[in-house]
């Protein structure tokens, strides 16, 4: 063990007990290392299979951020070096992780403060409920580094309304708490200083097949004031972007998203970070939300070979490079444009040759 993830425990009035789980790295905004992903799928068949446990809560260490995204220094480095299999073990590792709390039987909540992004947003997502604070900011940042929406977005980001998780895919846009409700990603807005509270409130509760209608009712009680919610960025955008969804091709929603320029500060930074983002990834998140998956299972046996044909095709090394590693924001992708990127490239990625599939069912 190490103390990537604090595990702390509450007793309930009822003689039960909540779990608490912490993703303890807060320099680098709870960043999903390995060690973590570890960490949690070891412990987690326990935590199931004990009839005391009422709840699981999973935060993160500070007041930034949940997770901001995955760790992937070191994917980078064996990216760089030719090292296929690292990015093999990553990526079914993080993924049956995120399966097996899709599939959890022990109710789960994630406080999602600050910054819940890429892999964190992995985690989230699988949450009965889903928890956001005024400070909470979501993305799926995937374009900036020439990957893909992943971590089970092949299916969350379907379930957005009115075809928006297209524009979240392609535009990496941050959202806040009262839009992440409104677009299905969250579930309740409490106060940011509210989770003593909570857990206090939980604590009322009992291990009991009604656990989870408990843990919903504890949260929802605590809702904020429409009054003290953040205000909507995406509200004016709202019927232009939906309409701009429908569009007929890939080239068309981003042109219909770009002619929103000068409208504010949100989406002035939304179509920037479009502007900047690999063509390639553009061209993989409108595939990957044209064609419709309501597997979890299916979703991730998809995103496996999506994502270990990436880290081999030179477009995710480069975008990390960019980013993270030199930092000079220059990345050199492929094709410069959407109108180069040619269809054999794009299916290129979903070839299965050559990849053992883990078995998600």
């Amino acid at each position: 063990m190490t103390d990537a993830l604090l595990i702390n425990e509450y007793a309930t009035q009822g003689g039960g007990k909540i779990i608490e789980a912490t993703l303890n790295s807060p320099k680098s905004l709870n960043a999903l290392s390995a060690a973590m992903i570890d960490e949690l799928s070891a412990n987690l068949p326990a935590w199931e299979a004990d009839v005391q446990v009422m709840a699981i809560v999973l935060k993160g260490a500070g007041d930034r951020a949940f997770c901001a995204g995955g760790d992937i220094r070191d994917l980078y480095k064996a990216m760089a070096s030719g090292d296929t299999d690292f990015g093999r073990d990553f990526f079914d590792a993080e993924y049956s992780l995120d399966l097996a709390l899709h599939n959890l039987k022990t109710p789960l909540v994630v406080w999602g403060n600050g910054y819940v992004m890429g892999g964190g947003m992995g985690l989230y997502q699988a949450a009965d409920v889903r928890v956001v604070t005024p400070s909470s900011r979501l993305a799926m940042p995937e374009i900036t580094i020439g990957l893909y929406p992943d971590v089970g977005a092949t299916l969350f980001l379907q379930q957005v309304p009115n075809k928006l998780g297209l524009f979240l895919g392609l535009t990496a846009a941050m959202v806040n708490g009262t839009d992440s409700c409104r677009l299905q990603l969250a579930d309740v807005l409490l106060a940011d200083d509210a989770y003593p509270d909570f857990i206090a409130a939980l604590q009322t509760g009992q291990p009991s097949t009604e656990a989870l209608a408990f843990v919903k009712a504890q949260a929802e009680a605590m809702q904020l004031a429409q009054a003290d919610a953040p205000a909507s960025d995406i509200n004016e955008f709202w019927g232009e972007l939906s309409a701009a969804m429908n569009a007929p091709s890939l080239v068309d929603v981003v042109a219909a998203i770009a002619a929103l320029e000068g409208r504010g500060k949100w989406m002035g930074k939304a179509i920037k970070a479009m502007s900047k983002g690999s063509p390639t990834s553009m061209h993989l998140t409108y595939r990957q939300q044209q064609t419709p998956i309501s597997e979890w299972h299916a979703a991730f046996m998809q995103e496996y070979c999506l994502s270990v044909n990436a880290t081999q095709k030179g477009e995710f090394v480069e975008g990390i490079r960019a980013l993270l590693i030199d930092k000079d924001g220059q990345p050199a992708w492929r094709y410069k444009s959407l109108e180069e990127v040619p269809t054999e490239w794009v299916d290129s990625f979903y070839n299965q040759q050559g990849i053992a599939l883990p078995d998600y069912a």
